[in-house]
């Protein structure tokens, strides 16, 4: 058996078929050992599980439920750098890290910060994906 990685390609250097803004689909393929039908369904469950998180992180600031805030936000933080929303995810760090310092004058601006990112995610997803 070979125990040398280092044979293997794990960041392939084709562009993925797969174009949706905000997401790096290499990652996301990547994370599901190359499996595109499923990252598609991931993506699709995704955006169905999560869809409305923007406005749950917006009710959970103004209600002070910080509970909630960052039960949402750290499980944003797994699933998007899980699917490869890169951008998405390092808001979502900075929010969650925020709010383990208990800093929660910088919510809302961070919030602000995070909400075009998810936005865009969840737009282009759901243009590609959803059908209604």
């Amino acid at each position: 058996m070979n125990d040398n990685f280092s044979d293997l390609d794990l960041h392939d250097e084709q562009t993925p078929e797969i174009q949706i803004d905000g997401i790096d689909s290499a990652i996301g393929i990547n994370n599901v050992l190359g499996d595109e039908a499923l990252f598609l369904e991931i993506l699709a469950m995704f955006y169905e599980d999560h869809n409305e998180d923007g406005k749950k992180l917006e009710q959970a600031i103004s209600t002070e439920d910080y509970t909630a805030l960052k039960h949402i936000v750290h499980t944003l933080k797994g699933v998007s750098s899980s699917v490869g929303a890169t951008s998405l995810f390092e808001c979502t760090k900075a929010l969650d890290e925020a709010i383990n310092k208990n800093i929660s004058d910088d919510y809302a601006p961070l919030y602000q910060t995070l909400l075009p990112e998810f936005n865009k995610v969840m737009d282009s997803i759901s243009a590609k994906l959803i059908k209604t």
